[in-house]
């Protein structure tokens, strides 16, 4: 019996966290991108202003993931967080005051970077001390469902009624979701479980070059800066576009339909050519799909842009920290490094976007996007096959 207790614990752990992931991720950070069109076409913000916002989002994300360090890992915190960011979508709907917004929109960044390694720590340390880590990789598609939910949601909500419905529709739903994270996070183990003894045997620390250091940083700095353009101004792009009738939200929806599955899916890919492989595979799928939207407007081609988009930034994000992982074994500093870049990447993302849109049009920070992703691309390619292998024999070693 206590077995079928364990699974049921993890369970209700994975939803918990995929749900907390959907709420401050999917809907409190993401859905910005498919309401920013509409309100653009109230008057209410130019591109660069636009861009202003996101741009604090990012801050205070940056801000609430180094935070979290200094928060117990509890799951009350977490709860805390959730609500406040939940509040941060709600009010969104209720003031058109830009300076509200910036406030607004800072908070849901900090509570969501403090949310998403509150998450991570709390369900991954459960997950490893039971010894069902292969059940992480369920966990980040929240973050694809939230976007799921907004991009389908939003236009129908817009054609009755207004963008401030919107924000207060999803802060809605997300409270939905809190009582089934509430219930998730209270369920306890079983009093008398013991841990299972771990079964990786003491390996030595491989040897790296600097090379591999930097083309990490590089690559996922420029990773940050690229994805992030594409990830804000797609649906305004295509508002913007007469040729282009059908509803935007829903191709960010077909985002969200691509995130869902892709860290499971560049996982298995990492194990069967490699984690390096896999790495230089994801940057030429987003580059392809950042760039088809520059040359057509072709319905079907711009819905399997969406689609490679959101199969890739998340699964980016996952070998990344893998193969970082591999290089440093226990100690954080080179993934603590890591996600300080890819946030840089985010913060400059958005304002140059925005100050090249009023100058030109859409297509010129898409290009811009895709020339930051393919020198990533090549910096990536400058890690060589032989230290590669070790990368991928020291992780396989791990996760034995």
């Amino acid at each position: 019996m206590k077995p079928i207790i364990l699974k049921q614990r993890n369970i209700l752990l994975i939803i918990s966290g995929f749900l907390s992931l959907a709420i401050v991720m999917g809907i409190g950070r993401f859905s910005y991108t498919p309401i920013l069109p509409y309100m653009e076409l109230n008057f209410l913000l130019t591109p660069f202003t636009a861009g202003l916002l996101a741009t604090i989002n990012f801050i205070g994300y940056f801000i609430g993931a180094i935070g979290a360090r200094f928060i117990p890992q509890q799951s009350s915190w977490l709860l805390r967080g959730l609500l406040i960011n939940i509040g941060t979508t709600f009010l969104m709907g209720f003031s058109e005051s830009y300076l509200f917004w910036l406030i607004l929109r800072f908070l849901s960044g900090v509570t969501s970077g403090l949310i998403f390694v509150l998450v991570s720590n709390l369900i991954l340390s459960h997950l490893n001390r039971t010894g069902k880590m292969y059940y992480s990789g369920f966990l980040f598609g929240g973050v694809g469902f939230g976007i799921l939910i907004s991009g389908l949601t939003i236009p129908t909500i817009e054609s009755y009624f207004s963008w401030h419905v919107n924000w207060i529709f999803l802060g809605i739903v997300s409270v939905i979701f809190m009582f089934f994270i509430i219930y998730g996070m209270n369920l306890q183990e079983p009093t008398n479980y013991k841990s299972p003894p771990p079964t990786n045997k003491p390996i030595d620390p491989i040897s790296y070059t600097q090379t591999t250091k930097y083309a990490l940083y590089i690559s996922y700095t420029l990773e940050g800066f690229g994805y992030i353009i594409f990830g804000t101004f797609i649906t305004a792009m295509l508002v913007n576009n007469p040729n282009f009738t059908f509803e935007s939200s829903y191709v960010w929806a077909v985002v969200g339909l691509g995130a869902i599955p892709s860290c499971i899916f560049w996982a298995w890919l990492g194990k069967k050519i490699s984690d390096i492989s896999a790495l230089k595979w994801a940057y030429i799928t987003q580059i392809v799909s950042i760039l088809i939207p520059v040359f057509t407007d072709n319905l079907i081609l711009v819905l399997i842009a969406a689609f490679g988009f959101g199969a890739t930034f998340m699964g980016i994000t996952t070998l990344t920290m893998t193969i970082a992982k591999s290089l440093y074994g226990q100690s954080g500093n080179l993934i603590s490094g890591l996600t300080a870049s890819y946030a840089a990447g985010q913060l400059l993302g958005p304002v140059v976007a925005g100050s090249v849109i009023i100058i030109n049009s859409y297509i010129y920070p898409f290009i811009i996007s895709a020339v930051a992703l393919i020198t990533a691309l090549i910096t990536i390619n400058t890690i060589n096959v032989k230290e590669g292998e070790m990368i991928d024999a020291l992780r396989k070693h791990q996760s034995n």
